[in-house]
């Protein structure tokens, strides 16, 4: 089995992962491994928003994804300047035909507005999302994949709505975890009450069916 890791921050040990490595617009593009790239909005500043979004659009163009990138309303970022640099990044992925990998704290209102405006078929995916049964579904219905990770190993409220959530709607992730991906895999498939292979399939079908490399194919 090889598990699919939609977002992490460093190279997986495990020959048995297979993951999208985030990196930020002035990091190294890290090698043989899928990536995605991304202006966080914990590290927009004014003064260097142009030269980052070159460089998202750059590295992009060898990335399976754009992001992550997206809305903090608990972060010192003013939010216009983050509306910013998240509609660039959305033309950065509907040019290059990329998937969005999405962060948001308390902006999901705004996010979903963003999205709409779009019009646009390309998928967004909420990363690391912690929102509540109500959010979850107000974006599933906007056309939004979420993804979970170590959260759902002690949120009740999360295992919940993962228990509930379409089959080709849903990621698993570590982000930066020292948890394994093998772990969380364990857990959706209790709160599923399947077979952790049954998931291992369903992930890898809906990653394959959304996520294409420089190459325009992508199979995990």
């Amino acid at each position: 089995m090889r598990y699919f890791n939609l977002h992490r921050h460093s190279p997986a040990k495990d020959l048995k992962e297979i993951a999208i490595i985030n990196i930020f617009p002035g990091q190294e593009v890290p090698g043989k491994y899928l990536y995605s790239v991304g202006l966080h909005p914990w590290h927009i500043s004014e003064d260097t928003l142009e030269r980052d979004i070159v460089l998202v659009e750059e590295k992009g163009a060898n990335a399976v994804a754009i992001g992550e990138c997206g809305l903090d309303r608990i972060c010192d970022v003013p939010f216009e300047l983050q509306l910013k640099a998240l509609r660039a990044q959305i033309a950065i992925a509907a040019t290059l035909g990329k998937p969005l990998i999405i962060h948001c704290v308390r902006a999901y209102p705004e996010l979903i507005s963003e999205k709409k405006a779009c019009r646009g078929s390309l998928p967004w995916i909420v990363h690391g999302f912690r929102g509540n049964s109500e959010t979850a579904s107000q974006l599933l219905r906007h056309g939004f994949y979420l993804s979970f990770g170590e959260a759902l190993m002690k949120d009740c409220r999360l295992g919940e709505i993962l228990a509930s959530i379409p089959e080709d709607r849903y990621f698993l992730e570590t982000d930066e975890s020292t948890v394994s991906i093998s772990e969380i895999y364990e857990k959706a498939a209790s709160l599923r009450n399947t077979d952790i292979e049954t998931i291992v399939l369903r992930q890898r079908e809906t990653a394959s069916g959304l996520i294409q490399d420089n190459r325009g194919n992508f199979k995990v």
